[in-house]
């Protein structure tokens, strides 16, 4: 992964609402993991003041497509066609840590791993995120047109 590279996919990232919602900020490569923070704001919280289930399935899209378009050097980007969520503990208000991991990429299809892990260390949810590659190229005509 070249600077270049990395600076193309985080600003494309960056071009995203959620990216600035959940203030996601890209850590680094360790080994095959990609690593991120993200923070959740009140906004984010259920009656239960956790976070809503749905902003954490959010969360792992996020992570799980911008590592999909640093690891394609910002030739593709994931159009979701499943994504399914495990959550095995509440997560609080506040700052969290994200990993992903490219399980299979293929010519049209990738799966990705996500998790978040909470304050304390522990894992609060991880999905499976399976995706359609989408050429980054067509994305970029249609947003000229």
């Amino acid at each position: 992964m070249t600077d270049k590279n990395l600076e193309k996919s985080m600003k494309r990232a960056h071009s995203g609402g959620t990216h600035h919602f959940l203030k996601t900020k890209f850590l680094g490569l360790i080994g095959e993991i990609y690593k991120y923070e993200l923070e959740f704001s009140e906004e984010c919280l259920n009656p239960f003041k956790t976070v809503q289930g749905g902003m954490i399935a959010s969360a792992i899209d996020e992570i799980t497509s911008i590592s999909v378009n640093i690891f394609t050097k910002d030739e593709y980007l994931p159009s979701s066609t499943d994504i399914h969520i495990s959550f095995h503990r509440p997560l609080l208000l506040g700052k969290v840590i994200g990993t992903a991991k490219i399980i299979k990429i293929g010519r049209q299809i990738v799966s990705v791993e996500g998790r978040l892990i909470s304050s304390t260390g522990k894992i609060a949810a991880s999905g499976l995120h399976t995706a359609v590659l989408t050429k980054t190229s067509d994305i970029n005509k249609n947003e000229k047109n």
